[in-house]
């Protein structure tokens, strides 16, 4: 199972076709090794999208939301290295967030998951906690017990919107399109909340594929 903390940080980026060999080199040889040598940081995997945009998307798990307000990580942070200097200006659609832990059912393998299904929400805060109830004890429960995911896990922003991440770990970019998850993403309690959504593009969700 995944050294897993209670915060994490989610970035996504897309980036010019003319820089993304230079980008990648970057974020494999430099980037990584630099944030994972902040304490506090568990572990960081990097992602390519499949269906929409932004097409890169990076995972850290964190001990807690605290590590990212910490002393290491903002020096890090504010005294960027030339490399990065030189790659960061190219960002596009640049969404930064910082989470905090909630929830986890299943299993989160220690290695990246071959893919992984992202949904952000906002609900409205009247809802918020029916939302939370549904989720935790109706939709989560029903979409890990499907073939082909091994388990996930549900975040609240402390930085960035919407309000709350899941991330649902995958053996196969089938497993959203199968019979067995159509059936356990349409419970009546889902079907009545999903009407209460926020931030609708983000709701349907995100399919990203581990980059080795």
């Amino acid at each position: 199972m995944a050294d897993q903390g209670r915060g994490l940080l989610a970035v996504w980026t897309d980036i010019p076709a003319d820089i993304e060999d230079d980008f990648n080199h970057w974020y494999d040889e430099e980037h990584l090794a630099e944030r994972m040598g902040v304490p506090g940081f568990l572990n960081a995997r990097r992602y390519r999208t499949l269906q929409g945009t932004p097409k890169y998307f990076a995972l850290y798990d964190t001990a807690d939301a605290r590590v990212l307000q910490s002393e290491p990580y903002l020096k890090v942070l504010n005294n960027s290295t030339p490399w990065t200097q030189r790659v960061r200006p190219h960002f596009q659609n640049f969404i930064r967030n910082e989470y905090e832990l909630l929830f986890t059912l299943g299993t989160i393998p220690e290695k990246a998951s071959p893919y992984v299904l992202t949904v952000r929400l906002g609900i409205d805060a009247e809802h918020d906690a029916e939302f939370n109830d549904w989720y935790n004890t109706d939709h989560l429960p029903a979409l890990t017990s499907v073939p082909g995911v091994y388990g996930a896990r549900r975040f609240r922003a402390t930085a960035g919107s919407p309000t709350y991440l899941a991330v649902y770990e995958l053996a196969s970019a089938d497993v959203p399109q199968s019979d067995a998850w159509r059936k356990a993403a349409d419970s009546p309690w889902t079907l009545r909340m999903r009407r209460l959504y926020r931030d609708l593009a983000s709701s349907r969700g995100q399919l990203i594929k581990a980059i080795p």
